[in-house]
């Protein structure tokens, strides 16, 4: 596949969940909010910060679950709900691994690296218009969202900064 079709993918991720916006109030407004305190008070990523972004993953897997939860039994069959629940289980683990992490103050590096808000958001705002049923579970999605981690991690850095100069 070219690289416009995995962009292409990538910007519909980002923009589909807006077409209902009473689902993203309550989806990705406070990821979004999240995000942006996140990257516009924090000085320093600290063993804290890995235990706040564990909350917010655990947050949004049990979100996931519950939505997941209200669907009927035969929707299972015929779709691919047994993916959105490994993404909503292994964001709770992932979550719950963070916050120990953050909590034995053992490994910095990995601590750091799950300290930043930008990990964590990134993944649930991508991931949300799967998890939600705007869009089916496709690899390609999911390659978009890989593909495209890095560059947008930067661009909410820089993002970050921009606004955190203005503030100040």
């Amino acid at each position: 596949m070219p690289f416009e079709g995995y962009l292409v993918k990538f910007v519909e991720l980002i923009v589909v969940p807006f077409q209902n916006i009473g689902k993203v109030w309550y989806g990705l407004l406070p990821v979004y909010t999240t995000l942006l305190l996140g990257e516009m008070y924090k000085s320093k990523v600290s063993f804290g910060h890995a235990v706040a972004n564990g909350f917010v993953m655990v947050w949004a897997g049990l979100s996931w679950s519950r939505h997941l939860a209200m669907a009927s039994l035969t929707s299972y069959l015929f779709s691919s709900k047994a993916t959105a629940w490994i993404v909503a289980i292994a964001a709770i683990g992932f979550g719950i691994f963070s916050i120990v992490l953050g909590l034995r103050k053992k490994d910095k590096a990995l601590a750091e690296i799950l300290g930043h808000t930008r990990f964590s958001c990134y993944f649930i705002i991508m991931f949300y218009p799967m998890q939600a049923g705007f869009l089916r579970w496709e690899w390609k999605a999911i390659a978009a969202i890989l593909i495209f981690a890095i560059p947008a991690w930067f661009l909410i850095y820089l993002v970050g900064r921009l606004i955190t100069s203005f503030v100040k």
